[in-house]
């Protein structure tokens, strides 16, 4: 008798745990989720139950479709048109390529951005878009939040000032065709946009000039070639402008008039280096950086990289960014000269560094002097972090470093110095999450497996999804170390 109690009790635990419990969820957060699902899965949601069957129908609409016949797996051509002619709407995305294939396109996407199924659009994403049909486009502004063009030609456009985007703060421009004035338009036409994306456009002009009052984050790639190509990036007057990153590319000027809130700056190369200029200030790659004269003090956090290094710039660029607290470095190479004779103009700095990253390390002389540097002078430096170009070091190279660096002089007693793999890395940012993503606080911060703890001799091991077991096991035959 007990162990019959016994089995229904574990049966009706079993039944618990195999409810459905997804499916008593209010209407609203189901319809969230069948939102966020790609297109065809969120439709098929319709056959799991009576409960979900007219969800799809309801939830805000997802569709992202491509009109290249060589995309498999995706709405295309007539499945678009059925799809939003079936669907009531709202739709929180719309998202449409058309790959190598224009014919007849005009029609389709004007028709389409007409949809009474795209009322009250949320985000837009079109790409390879030969013409963008300027009123199809206005018809759904007022309700974008999100949008991105991305190989798309914008030179026929001609009605700019009838574009008004009052809820835009995501705006991404990726390899399209603009004229200066449609894209001066275009951004004032945003006066909630809180970030920006520029990634190799092009234009029948030299310069870009931003002139916004809600822009938090820009990002810049100036491309490859020279073809008609922006060559000067002027940010005129953004009050709230609190991170600028630049991702490389030829070389571009880049003029900081009024940014008094920037925050986040980076990276700053040697190779291409873009020039940066505040107020009468210049910095037109690292043998300037010695001779800047500006104070920038709302930095904070610094990249710079493939910078070739010498301590006259090491130390200009601590009394031009002197309220920095992250520093991230990508060492090509450093010159080579003796810091002694600077130890006069080191004792008058205040470095409150409370992070750095060395990547490339290679423990060349130059490259030990220079850390020896902020470990000598950061008194309240909290992590030293060394990316090392191998992929395996020993202990005895561990000990060496120790004695070579001199940690036990260190400015900042509390500092821990790390090393580790630059190859042992799980976790990086992309462009646009580095741009667009606002809780992100340092867009360069990388993660990594596992770490060498030097200062305080110890194996400091971050799991990160992996078997500890495994890293401890793995670090015991040598292959991590």
């Amino acid at each position: 008798m007990g162990m019959g109690v016994l089995t229904r009790e574990k049966k009706r635990r079993l039944e618990e745990r195999l409810a459905d419990r997804i499916s008593s969820l209010p209407d609203g957060v189901l319809g969230d989720i069948v939102s966020l699902l790609p297109t065809k899965d969120g439709a098929r949601t319709q056959v799991l139950s009576s409960r979900w069957r007219h969800l799809w129908r309801s939830a805000p609409l997802n569709l992202e479709a491509c009109v290249d016949p060589a995309v498999h797996g995706v709405p295309a051509g007539r499945e678009i048109s059925r799809i939003l002619s079936s669907h009531p709407g709202p739709a929180r995305r719309f998202s449409v390529s058309y790959g190598d294939h224009h014919s007849a396109f005009r029609a389709n996407l004007g028709g389409w951005l007409r949809s009474p199924a795209l009322d009250k659009l949320q985000e837009l994403q079109l790409d390879h878009v030969n013409w963008v049909p300027e009123s199809a486009v206005q018809r759904i502004s007022s309700t974008l939040r999100v949008a991105t063009f991305s190989r798309c030609n914008f030179l026929y456009a001609k009605n700019a000032s009838a574009l008004h985007l009052p809820l835009l703060k995501q705006l991404s421009l990726v390899n399209i065709l603009i004229s200066e004035s449609y894209l001066c338009a275009l951004l004032a036409a945003c006066p909630a946009l809180q970030s920006l994306l520029l990634r190799c456009n092009f234009g029948n002009f030299p310069r870009t000039q931003i002139v916004s009052r809600s822009l938090i984050s820009i990002g810049v790639h100036s491309g490859w070639t020279n073809f008609n190509k922006v060559h000067q990036l002027v940010i005129e007057d953004a009050p709230c402008l609190e991170r600028l990153l630049l991702f490389g590319g030829n070389k571009i000027d880049v003029l900081v008039i009024s940014a008094p809130r920037l925050h986040i700056l980076g990276k700053l190369r040697n190779y291409n280096f873009p020039r940066f200029h505040s107020g009468t200030s210049t910095v037109q790659g690292s043998n300037i950086i010695a001779s800047m004269t500006a104070v920038v003090s709302s930095v904070k956090v610094l990249a710079l990289s493939n910078v070739k290094l010498c301590p006259n710039m090491v130390l200009n660029l601590m009394k031009c960014f002197p309220h920095l607290e992250k520093l991230y470095i990508q060492i090509k190479r450093l010159e080579v000269e003796n810091w002694f004779r600077y130890q006069e103009n080191i004792g008058a700095l205040d470095i409150r560094l409370r992070k750095i990253v060395l990547a490339n390390y290679q423990c060349y002389k130059s490259q030990v002097k220079l850390a020896k540097f902020f470990i000598s002078n950061a008194r309240v430096l909290e992590l030293m972090r060394f990316e090392l170009v191998f992929a395996s070091v020993s202990y005895k190279w561990i000990e060496r470093q120790h004695s070579l660096l001199e940690v036990e002089k260190r400015a900042s007693m509390g500092a821990q110095l790390d090393f580790v793999s630059g190859n042992i890395l799980i976790g990086s940012c992309s462009r646009d999450a580095e741009v667009h993503d606002l809780s992100i606080t340092d867009p360069f911060q990388r993660i990594h497996r596992c770490t060498l703890c030097m200062a305080n001799w110890k194996l400091s091991i971050f799991s990160c999804g992996f078997s500890t077991m495994f890293i401890i096991q793995s670090l015991l035959l040598g292959n991590l170390l």
